[in-house]
């Protein structure tokens, strides 16, 4: 916590979701019944992603994906009635509808969502429109806390890393060279340079997507940065 970096992100992001999702609970409870409550604070851990881009775009599948679900758990329950053979239906077109790719990682709650309002609720609209309520709760509480503050910006230190993976392979490079020009190295400084090779080339992959998390973490992000970090980023991928 005393630096800034990953680690003071998780341990942030992970307050923000404790805050949101209590939050969120409480408010349901007061204003809902007890049996939908819970999806408040599930929809604000559902919104709490690591970039604000990523939150979004969670957030809006999540409901998309639970509209679907409600939806067809009510006209399912209105046109079939309450039955094993329609539960066994529902379950079917609900798992169809989650493998739509632009629901991304929330297809799964296409089903649990249906069968929340098809079993709890009978399909009916009353209890729908308190589930939808509940989801609203959470979904704003969730981006609400992301939000106030905004994930930190690390252009620097991404610039930092590449800088100082730069200078670990000229470090490598003139090793070998020097080594070579000299005499023919034997087993065990070949061992060495593989490990150390290995080494940096798993660094190259770590650095690698925490420049890409970075970039993502900058759409979308209302908290300022330094100028050109536009620029900076994408140069140090």
């Amino acid at each position: 916590m005393r630096g800034a970096g990953s680690e003071r992100d998780e341990v942030l992001l992970g307050a923000e979701t404790v805050i949101a999702a209590m939050a969120a609970w409480v408010l349901a409870r007061y204003l809902l019944p007890p049996s939908v409550a819970t999806f408040a604070p599930f929809t604000a851990l559902v919104s709490l992603q690591a970039t604000v881009d990523r939150s979004v775009r969670d957030c809006l599948q999540y409901v998309l994906a639970m509209t679907a679900g409600a939806t067809l758990a009510a006209t399912l329950a209105a046109v079939a009635g309450i039955h094993g053979w329609t539960f066994g239906l529902l379950t079917l077109i609900a798992l169809c509808i989650g493998r739509i790719r632009h629901l991304g990682r929330q297809g799964t709650p296409v089903a649990i969502v249906s069968f929340f309002a098809f079993s709890s609720g009978q399909g009916q609209i009353d209890y729908i429109g308190h589930l939808v309520a509940s989801v609203g709760i959470g979904a704003l509480y969730g981006l609400a806390a992301h939000l106030v503050p905004a994930p930190a910006r690390h252009t620097g230190h991404q610039q930092q890393a590449v800088t100082a993976l730069y200078v670990a392979m000229t470090q490598r490079l003139n090793d070998l060279a020097d080594t070579l020009e000299a005499e023919a190295p034997d087993r065990d400084r070949l061992r060495q340079w593989r490990r150390d090779w290995r080494r940096l080339s798993a660094e190259c992959e770590r650095i690698r997507h925490t420049i890409e998390a970075e970039i993502e973490n900058g759409r979308m992000n209302p908290r300022r940065t330094v100028s050109g970090s536009g620029e900076a980023l994408p140069r140090a991928r």
